[in-house]
């Protein structure tokens, strides 16, 4: 007779992977398929691969679990009342306490996967270490630095100053803050007073893919022309994905905490996309008295992997307050009225370590982009509803669905913004206009996901006379899809195809210096074309235009205001978006909310 477990792996709400995991654990230590350990297995195995880091005992005792819409089974099983839950996977030899070497860990009402244990534990001790370590400072030169490079103006609190002299006070820190608050601005200034403090520090900069070091490479070099001629040489302008930085080599990583990263300070930009298992090598990968300073958006999506670390260190949207102590350090060193900083005694020790920037230079009162992406991220559904709908800015674009299918009006502005730089020479100009537009999915299937835009979008410049037939042609698009290490490309990476003077067709790449490099396409590994992307994609790069593109029913699982928030900020200067009324009203009620021991073991008291 088959388990509960198996009919619903069936029926396709349980993972195989989650499954056998379980079958695995029941086959050891000899239980029953469908006891407490592994239905337990296969929770926590499931949820782990829709991103959360552990599973929350309280929230699902009592209920049942992997229910399908199919009905293909009539009884799914049901998780035991909490009390009775804990008992027995305290008693079970495949359960172990945190210190044990065990498959299973039950810590207090959470219950992980041993490794992400491991992971989380990792990551508290290197930041609890940091923070309970701060460098010695020349504390009269920071404060003349800071002044010099931030020049006081008007009453309002520089939030730039404020974090740089955060930064710099610290070995761990993050610089967190919207689109066009400044934060390569301020991270530049950072290294400048780091460099007048240590001038032979060694910096290194990474991001955790090749788009977003590239673009940190282009901001870095565009805003540290303003710094003194002699600081401006040594802040670095070369950044490097996190994998090259560990040395991944495609089965393990040269750099641990054996064999650690050879730097004084490292800067890592888009920290929201990295996953709990990552942040953890980088960590461990660090020497002792190595400075880290994370720059990201916390309010954006978490990592595709389990963890949302950035929002777990930065309080999930929570106020970010300071100690008094730290209040009058950064007055001190800011000049900024202490009673003008926010405050509180209960602040958790890690909010002294995250500079927060509230100021957006890109996104003025009057822009439409910049508002929305406030009203989203408060919630306010209806509000968005009605600017989308009467935008004075003219950023902003409805295209309402009516229908099961992607507005077609929606496609076609896309499809002409796209004409431009399939009408270029010059595969450096065709590079450049296709980066001005994207379309972003949240969806990769299905009639409103990025394979059916790619394929709509084909078809009508194919109609056009612009593109050929065929799966390869002149002007492709194409993503990569997996991590090629001897040609150096990597998941992620974007390029176009193109014939070069000899009418051989390559795949053109522009690397991080803004060179470009082309590849045979038969040294091109796996690929998808690239008109539309995930919004999980879209991370990291900037688009002047977007086509944001929604499921048409409300009840997606994955609709949420942090994907709808990070696909708006995409966009500079226009916006279009695709979608139901539902589903954006139902979008910004959701938030993302992953299961994580790490936000709580940092101080960080409950979720708004």
């Amino acid at each position: 007779m088959n388990s509960q477990l198996y009919a619903a792996m069936q029926a396709g709400s349980l993972s195989p992977l989650a499954y056998f995991f379980a079958r695995f654990l029941a086959d050891k230590y000899q239980c029953d398929e469908d006891g407490t350990l592994a239905l337990s297995a296969a929770l926590v195995s499931e949820r782990n691969q829709q991103g959360d880091v552990c599973v929350d005992l309280r929230r699902h005792a009592g209920v049942s679990l992997f229910d399908s819409d199919a009905g293909l089974f009539v009884t799914p099983p049901r998780a035991p009342e909490l009390t009775r839950w804990l008992r027995e996977l305290a008693a079970d030899a495949a359960v172990g306490r945190p210190g044990d070497l065990a498959p299973l860990i039950l810590e207090g009402e959470r219950l992980y996967l041993h490794r992400l244990w491991q992971f989380e534990q990792l990551v508290l001790a290197a930041i609890r270490t940091r923070l309970a370590s701060p460098p010695v400072l020349d504390e009269a030169r920071l404060a003349g630095g800071l002044a010099r490079l931030f020049p006081t103006s008007g009453s309002d609190v520089d939030w730039q100053k404020l974090a740089s002299a955060l930064a710099v006070s610290q070995r761990f820190a993050v610089i967190s803050g919207g689109p066009g608050t400044g934060k390569t601005t301020t991270v530049v200034k950072v290294l400048a007073l780091l460099l007048e403090q240590y001038p032979h520090m060694h910096i290194r900069l990474a991001a955790p893919t090749g788009k977003a070091a590239a673009r940190m490479v282009d901001a870095i070099r565009q805003r540290k022309v303003d710094i003194a001629d002699e600081l401006r040489a040594r802040i670095p302008d070369q950044a490097t994905t996190l994998h090259r930085l560990l040395g991944f080599n495609g089965r393990r990583f040269i750099h641990h905490r054996r064999n650690p990263l050879v730097l004084d300070c490292l800067v890592v930009d888009e920290a929201s996309m990295i996953d709990l298992p990552m942040m953890a090598r980088l960590l461990a990968a660090l020497p002792d008295d190595a400075r880290i300073i994370l720059l990201g958006d916390r309010d954006q999506l978490a990592s595709v992997e389990a963890g949302n670390v950035l929002g777990d260190i930065t309080g999930h949207g929570q106020a970010i307050c300071y100690s008094t102590a730290q209040v009058q350090s950064l007055a001190a060193l800011t000049g900024t009225p202490a009673e003008a900083l926010p405050a509180s005694d209960t602040a958790p020790p890690v909010a002294d370590a995250i500079g927060l920037l509230r100021t957006s230079y890109r996104f003025d009162a009057r822009s439409g982009i910049g508002q929305l992406a406030r009203r989203v991220n408060e919630g306010e559904g209806e509000a968005a509803l009605a600017l989308l709908h009467d935008d004075p800015s003219a950023q902003l674009v409805w295209h309402e669905n009516t229908e099961k299918s992607i507005s077609s009006d929606a496609l076609e502005w896309a499809v002409q913004q796209y004409v431009t730089y399939l009408r270029c020479d010059e595969i450096g100009a065709a590079l450049d206009a296709f980066e001005q537009i994207r379309v972003l999915c949240a969806l990769r299937s299905g009639p409103f996901g990025v394979n059916e835009a790619n394929r709509i979008i084909g078809e009508r410049l194919r109609a056009r006379g612009l593109i050929e037939a065929g799966e390869e042609y002149h002007g492709k698009p194409v993503m990569v899809t997996v991590n090629d290490y001897e040609v150096e490309l990597y998941n992620g990476d974007i390029g176009l195809l193109w014939q070069d003077a000899r009418g051989e067709l390559c795949a053109w790449f522009r690397v991080a210096d803004g060179q470009l490099r082309d590849i045979p396409l038969r040294s091109l590994t796996e690929h998808v074309p690239a008109w539309g992307l995930t919004v999980h994609k879209s991370q990291g790069s900037e688009f002047e235009r977007v086509l944001l593109v929604l499921p048409y029913e409300a009840a997606n699982p994955l609709l949420s205001r942090e994907l709808i928030y990070t696909g708006i900020t995409r966009a500079r200067s226009q916006l279009h978006i695709s979608a139901s009324v539902p589903a954006l009203l139902q979008g910004c009620r959701e938030r993302v909310r992953r299961s994580s021991g790490l936000a709580q073991k940092l101080g960080w008291m409950g979720n708004p």
